[in-house]
Formats: C-alpha cells, structure tokens, sequence
C-alpha cells in the first residue's frame, strides 16, 4: 500500500491530520508527485485551511481557471499580502524546473512580482554555486535531452536533467576539490 492509498484511508476514517503528516512527509521524498499534492491540497480544504490548499495546488498542473483552485489561489494570496512571503509559504522541495509547466508559469509569474518590490528569491532548489572560475551547477545540465533517452528513464519532457556522465564529472570536482584541501590542511597541521 503506497502513501496515497494510506491518506486516504486516514481521510475515511476523518483522520484528516494524519494524513496531511503522511503527505507532508512523502512529499520531502517525493517532492514534484502530482497525487500527493493533488491530495495534500484536499486534505488542507477538509482541515479548512484554504491557503494551503492553494500553496500545494501552486505546484501541479491544475489549471488556473479551476474554481476549487482559483478560490485557494486567492486565498494564499489574500493570507500572504507579500509576493516574498507567499514564495515562503510553497512547499517547494525540487528544482523548479521538475514541476509541471503551469506550476513553472507560476513560479516565474512570483518571482517577476518579488523582483517588481525591489526583492529577491531564488526558489529553494534552484540556488546555483559560482566558484572562483565560473563554474556552475548549470554547466552540468543539459537542455536537449528529451524524455526517450536511455539514461531518464520516467524523465519530464522539456525539463533539465544531469547525466550519469554530467554527475560523474561533476563528482570528480568535487572530490578533487575536497581533496586538494585536505592536503593543504595536513600540511599545515604536520607541515
């Protein structure tokens, strides 16, 4: 029995808190599942929490036009007056780019209204880190890969994904550069 089919259990038995746990839980190792977000968003509208119902539902593909969703899309914006803080308040546990295309829409429609208030956010997942050459994560990705190639399998078309190859690059630098250090140090600490 998978963890859907557990919430809903938990919401048969009007167990609502126990199953938003279950989905708060599943979706820290599930982060862009439509299913345990469809249902996280119901399971906030049983416990009368309509703004959470509206920052889980932010994250699928449910159309905007939807007017269970389009109600709790007001209601997120009305609890979180601020772009800033309303981008707080998803439940955003993946790279943007791994949610659906409305989802993504929306994710750039918040950040164009945080950096309209003179803010900044950068989505959790999507921090990139420079080091002094200019290397980044981004370096590592590749944009053409589609979603019939052997090495993602169950991948999202139109999304970006690293490699095994990419990855193995990409930890050799890091080893290099983790070794690298750890030789500075012993030599300054038995040098």
């Amino acid at each position: 029995m998978d963890v859907i089919d557990r919430a809903q259990e938990d919401l048969a038995r009007g167990d609502s808190i126990a199953a938003r746990d279950r989905l708060v839980g599943a979706l820290v190792r599930n982060p862009t599942s439509p299913g345990i977000l469809e249902l996280l968003a119901y399971t906030y509208l049983v416990l009368g929490d309509r703004a959470a119902a509206g920052a889980a539902w932010f994250l699928t593909d449910k159309s905007d036009d939807d007017p269970t969703a389009s109600a709790a899309f007001a209601a997120l914006e009305k609890q979180y007056r601020s772009p800033l803080m309303m981008a707080r308040a998803l439940p955003i546990h993946a790279p943007s780019d791994w949610y659906p295309t409305r989802a993504r829409i929306r994710l750039e429609r918040l950040g164009a209204a945080i950096e309209a208030n003179g803010q900044q956010w950068v989505p959790p997942r999507d921090v990139v880190y420079f080091d002094e050459d200019g290397l980044n994560s981004d370096d590592f990705y590749d944009s053409d890969i589609g979603a019939d190639d052997d090495d993602f399998a169950g991948a999202r078309a139109g999304a970006s994904y690293r490699t095994v190859r990419q990855r193995a690059i990409a930890a050799t630098i890091v080893i290099a550069i983790a070794a690298t250090s750890a030789s500075v140090v012993l030599a300054l600490v038995f040098g």
